[in-house]
């Protein structure tokens, strides 16, 4: 039978790859020649006369003929032409694309699916379409039509079926193209309907074909003779036939006997093969069936409908034909394993007793025993699999699969030696078994890793796939005990790449970062993702946690261990870890409960030895609990260390003197025995300590001394030479810094001994070098605040003020109660000018808890810049407060004197430089100060008063040129006005420089009269000094001079200097009112008030400037506002009249001529305004008297 299947298969085989060549060859076939008359049509359509010839000659060659056949006329036929409008409509309709039908389709979406098809996705939408069936049965179309003749192709006759109706046409063919979707012919491919022939290859030899013909010439002249039954005859000549493959004439002579002996069951049997090669498994099964139906005991029957259902993958009905025709042949050995291979899919402990039984009746069948034995290596029975492949290979020495399971059976059993000559031998046969090397390389990774590398490479370069992902990670494991971290990175990321849901790969490239390549970032990210895939596994917690203690973020640390300790709640480790780092965070209170818990935990589980609970004791502040567990431990065992941790107890407790007496007892005990290594360290230790005890006492050469001796035991003790670095600092000894370099290159993540150097340096002026420490401090400790606030003063320091600031916020963001932070970066921004915000950070440290100097600091100089912004009231406060903390400091009242003269508060002024002369009575600004004081009085004794402190000075300090020039002032305040020029040519004498003495003479030269000398001293002033007022004052001598042009250059050039001078503007607007020039000076009198909002004159000269312009509306504003300002001045109220009378408003201006003169009784100018608007408004009478009456006073006063 399973000859006869191969043969089937063989001839199936050959003639489906003829069918592919034919196909192949008719798709590469040169195209058919057009028709002559397409060719004519389309060269009559395409030529011209001229080329008419040559055309005609080259479609006759085209279309193979040797004679030219000339185009048709075409005869015009006169039609009923288009209108213009249908004419259009056709030209739309012809322009739309075409619609190609592929197939009937029925409504895509029906009513009831709209609210179904918004839930799936567009990939998963299933739209019936019911029209047609998506392939036609051609099968059932035959027998509808009477079926296919024989000896005619079913091409022929299916095209003749369709023709045969149709009449046929005298006009010339046309060729059609159709456009078929390549992704159509590909979804209705199927393979091929193979039919029978008589010419199929056979694949048998010449001399077994030789005697087959032979056979089949005598069966065939025993039919002719017809002298037997010829139907066993047919079935031989059949059977022979089909041997041959001549598959058509062996189905004639198959069904010839079938038709003389119905009941020849030979027949149907090698009829079924014939219906297997055309792929006809319905008609095939009905034979089989016809078979079993009159001889139940044919064996080869079942096993032919068993394979066949095997292949339609019908396990159940393959299962029983194999056990039907086991019944048949129950010592078969093959068809056992046919039926275990059936049961392997379906239940695998009956397919082992399949395999058992084909091994029992047939013991060198290798595939059952390699089958069982991979059952038995699957479910870990290593004894029973090593059996079976050890008897597979007594078979067949050289199958290297069975030594490669064998191999992994003797490795799982630990039999190393075994496993290794075993996956030896396999790698030997198939050098291609990437499975061997790799369990081989699993056996030499710690025997020989180099060799294991090896094995994982080869096996990594067979398979990179993830099949072989194992390979990837143990090899990537490998690199890293090889310390080559970057190709263990790149292994664990291709395992990942491979299966994202590998945690060990996170966590080993995870462990890699933290531990040698101090990339904690990456570090966490890939623990997080561990955590993300298995939020139970508890080691990715511990290294993120660990991770976050690098980068000094204990509070996350803490976090992710009390999540560890949430799934492992019987972890004491994770408690202990979680101790030391809430120790870190100086939260003892919660370190002294997790250490507690611990405790807790061992009683009645772990007994506790005394050591360690001393050391618990300590770490609760128990510290005489464990001074007294400590001191019976060294009565029992006077050792080193005890003598040392019971110090280091009394440390703990502030018992510095019987620390110290403890340690030079251990050091006592170190000089009486063994020098080991362990001792060594011992020693060190407790020197060190020692020489903290001294420095807690405050005896720095001692505490020296004993660091000294500590570097010296253990030259490794990079502590040591931080102590003792910073002892030589405060014995201001300038080897320090090598101390500090010696810690840093024994421990470069001594973050301290940076800092310490930043100190260093600092204190040298060395900024940029300091800076650079910082800097690498910060990388050991991102979250170091103090570093952040050394690096911010020192760029404060190296005058890169913005640098600073930004470093200094970095600080504050970190510790929003660092006031030092604050501190400093107020004063970064005073000095680019951002005085708001300097403000704000000064306000802040006021707000904090800050140490009396700060604040007293702080309130100085908070109190300078509202002097600058001319906030002098705030100031007056801050001064006020930082004089109150430091009662004796003699600027701080002449400040707060200073502001309260600012604010007009003369007498306050005057009290507090009496205060400072209290304390200094030397202070010559404070008698000064109080002087000018004194002058705003306004009253001739307190301007006497003032000149009594003026001379004062002078007698004290004659050269004293601020003292000199307020005299001067003063005595021109006087009218002495040749003295007060007497005393500015003094201080001129004595600073040729001083150009406010140069100004005061000017004055004073100005007021006697003596122009010349005025401009020639606010000329000098000018050089030494160019100010907008000294430029201002120069413009109002022109102006006295009668320079008014010079004077306006003046102006300009002084508001260029200063452009929010507003005094400036207020004289250049007199000029341009002066020269009725009244849009300019408006508009100078606004700027004057912008820059200065109190001054009254600048607005009253506005108003009278918009009343000529007519703006009445803006100058009736102005008048109201320096009416509210000045209620008490005449002019606004003459002025406001006249304005009221250019409104005719006669009345309200008779008003304010009255209030004017009420304030002014006797100025003949404003009874004479009175009289011309009394005259208008009827009052006779009382206009007369005002005539009258300023003819009076104009008989007695000047007029104005």
């Amino acid at each position: 039978m399973q000859s006869n299947m191969k043969q089937i298969l063989f001839q199936k085989a050959k003639e489906l790859e003829r069918w592919m060549t034919q196909q192949s060859e008719t798709e590469e076939a040169i195209p058919v020649k057009e028709n002559i008359d397409t060719i004519l049509d389309h060269i009559q359509n395409r030529s011209n006369v001229r080329d008419l010839s040559l055309s005609l000659i080259e479609a006759s060659r085209k279309a193979g003929i040797s004679y030219i056949v000339y185009p048709k006329k075409k005869k015009t036929k006169w039609k009923k032409r288009l209108k213009l409008s249908k004419l259009s409509n056709v030209y739309d309709e012809l322009s739309k694309p075409p619609k190609v039908l592929k197939r009937s389709t029925s409504h895509g979406i029906l009513p009831g699916q709209k609210k179904y098809l918004l839930r799936v996705p567009l990939y998963e939408r299933k739209f019936q379409c019911p029209s047609l069936p998506s392939c036609l049965n051609f099968d059932e179309f035959v027998q509808s039509k009477g079926g296919i003749p024989e000896n005619t192709n079913p091409r022929t006759w299916a095209l003749d079926m369709f023709s045969k109706h149709k009449h046929q046409k005298t006009t010339t063919h046309k060729r059609v193209k159709i456009s078929i979707h390549n992704d159509t012919s590909e979804r209705m491919k199927e393979p091929p309907k193979l039919e029978l022939s008589d010419s199929l290859k056979s694949g048998l030899s010449p001399e077994v074909t030789k005697y087959y013909e032979s056979e089949v010439e005598i069966l065939t002249k025993e039919i002719n003779d017809k002298k037997k039954y010829p139907a066993f005859a047919y079935c031989r000549r059949g059977a022979i036939y089909r041997k041959l493959g001549k598959l058509q004439s062996a189905l004639k002579d198959l069904q010839e006997a079938i038709l003389l002996e119905p009941l020849f069951l030979n027949a149907y049997w090698h009829r079924h093969f014939i219906y297997l090669f055309q792929d006809k498994i319905n008609e095939a099964l009905d034979d089989l069936n016809y078979v079993n139906k009159y001889n139940k005991n044919n064996a080869e029957a079942y096993l032919s409908k068993a394979e066949i259902f095997r292949g339609r993958k019908d396990i159940t009905l393959a299962i029983l034909n194999y056990t039907q025709a086991i019944k048949c042949k129950p010592t078969d050995a093959d068809i056992y394993f046919r039926r275990g291979e059936m049961y392997e899919i379906a239940n695998k402990v009956l397919a082992i007793d399949d395999f058992s039984k084909c091994i029992f009746y047939d013991p060198k069948r290798t595939d059952a025993l390699l089958k069982r034995g991979m059952f038995y290596y699957e479910n870990e029975n290593w004894i029973s699999a090593i059996q079976d492949f050890t008897a597979l290979l007594n078979i067949d020495p050289q199958n290297s699969q069975a030594r490669t399971y064998r191999g992994r059976a003797y490795f799982k059993r630990q039999f190393y030696k075994q496993a290794t000559q075993d996956l030896s031998v396999a790698i030997h046969l198939d050098p291609n078994n990437w499975l061997a090397l790799y369990y081989r390389a699993c056996l030499f990774r710690k025997s020989s890793p180099f060799r294991a590398l090896q094995d994982y490479s080869v096996s990594a370069l067979i398979n990179d796939g993830y099949e072989n992902l194992g390979c990837f990670l143990h090899r990537g494991i490998l690199y890293a005990d090889l310390k080559l971290w970057l190709l263990a990175i790149c292994d664990f990321e291709t395992v990942i790449s491979l299966e994202r849901t590998v945690i060990l790969a996170y966590v080993n490239i995870g462990l890699i970062h933290l531990l040698y390549l101090d990339n904690y970032v990456e570090a966490i990210w890939h623990f997080s993702e561990a955590i993300r895939l298995d939020p139970l596994y508890i080691q990715s917690y511990i290294c993120r946690a660990e991770t976050y203690h690098k980068l000094h973020k204990l509070k996350k640390a803490v976090r992710e261990l009390s999540r560890a300790i949430h799934l492992q709640p019987d972890g004491i480790q994770l408690y202990i870890i979680r101790g030391q780092y809430l120790l870190m965070m100086k939260c003892y209170d919660l370190a002294k409960f997790t250490i507690y818990q611990v405790a807790d935990m061992n009683k009645g589980l772990i007994e506790l030895s005394p050591i360690q609970q001393a050391l618990i004791y300590s770490f609760c502040e128990n510290h005489d609990k464990a001074i007294q567990v400590l001191d019976r431990i060294t009565l029992n065992r006077p050792e080193l260390t005890m003598y040392t941790l019971l110090a280091k107890a009394q440390m703990k407790a502030k018992k510095i003197k019987e620390a110290m007496r403890m340690f030079k007892k251990a050091l006592d005990i170190f000089s009486h025995s063994d020098k080991g290594p362990n001792a060594i360290a011992a020693s060190a230790d407790c020197l060190y300590n020692l020489g903290l005890c001294y420095m807690e006492e405050g005896n720095i050469q001692m505490a020296f001394d004993c660091f000294t001796k500590a570097v010296k035991a253990n030259p490794d003790f990079a502590e040591g030479f931080y102590q003792r670095g910073l002892c030589k600092v405060k014995l201001n000894k300038d080897s320090s810094v090598l101390d500090f370099n010696r810690a840093i290159t024994l421990n470069p993540k001594h973050y301290q001994a940076y800092l310490s150097r930043v100190a260093f340096y600092g204190l040298k002026g060395r900024y940029s070098k300091a800076i650079l420490n910082c800097n690498e401090a910060i990388k050991i400790y991102p979250q170091s605040v103090r570093a952040y606030i050394y690096r911010g003063v020192l760029k404060y320091y190296n005058k890169t003020y913005k640098l600073a600031i930004t470093d200094l916020t970095t600080a504050i963001n970190m510790d929003k109660n660092s006031y030092i932070a604050f501190y400093n970066r107020a004063l970064c921004y005073t000095k680019i000018s951002e005085l708001r915000m300097a403000l704000t950070d000064y306000g802040i440290v006021l707000l904090l808890d800050a140490g009396e100097t700060v604040m007293l600091n702080t309130f100085i100089n908070r109190g300078l810049i509202y002097v600058e912004l001319e906030q002098y009231t705030f100031a007056l406060e801050d001064f006020k407060q930082a004089a109150l903390i430091s009662k004796t400091n003699v600027s701080l009242c002449q400040a707060t004197a200073m502001c309260h003269h600012r604010n007009k508060e003369f007498e306050e002024a005057v009290d507090f430089f009496t205060w400072a002369l209290k304390i200094d009575p030397c202070f010559l600004d404070a008698y000064v100060g109080r002087g000018n004081s004194y002058m705003e009085y306004g009253h001739d004794e307190a301007t006497k008063q003032a000149q009594k402190d003026f001379l004062k000075v002078l007698r004290i300090n004659p050269t004293y040129t601020k003292a000199r020039i307020s005299l001067g002032y003063n005595l021109q305040a006087q009218g002495k006005f040749q003295k007060a020029w007497n005393h500015f040519t003094v201080a001129i004498e004595v600073d040729p420089k001083c150009y406010l003495a140069y100004e005061g003479r000017a004055v004073v030269s100005l007021q006697m009269g003596d122009n010349f000398a005025a401009i020639q001293d606010i000329n000098a002033a000018i050089k030494i000094n160019t100010t907008a007022e000294f430029l201002t004052n120069r413009g109002v001598i022109h102006e006295f001079m009668g320079q008014q042009q010079n004077a306006m250059k003046d102006y300009q050039a002084a508001i260029s200097l200063n452009p929010t001078y507003s005094l400036a503007y207020f004289n250049a607007g007199n000029i341009y009112f002066h020269h009725r020039q009244f849009s300019q000076a408006s508009d100078y009198f606004s700027k004057a008030l912008k820059f200065d909002p109190e001054n009254e004159c600048a607005a009253m000269n506005r108003a009278i400037a918009n009343t000529i312009l007519k703006k009445y509306k803006e100058a009736k504003e102005d008048f109201a506002y320096v009416v509210e300002s000045c209620p008490f001045w005449a002019a606004v109220y003459f002025n406001r009249a006249h304005f009221y009378c250019c409104l005719k408003q006669y009345e309200l201006a008779e008003g304010d001529l009255s209030r004017a003169l009420s304030l002014k009784p006797d100025d003949a100018l404003i009874y004479n305004r009175r009289a011309e608007v009394r005259g208008r408004i009827g009052l006779i009478e009382e206009a007369v008297a005002d005539y009258i009456q300023a003819l009076d006073l104009q008989e007695y006063a000047p007029v104005m």
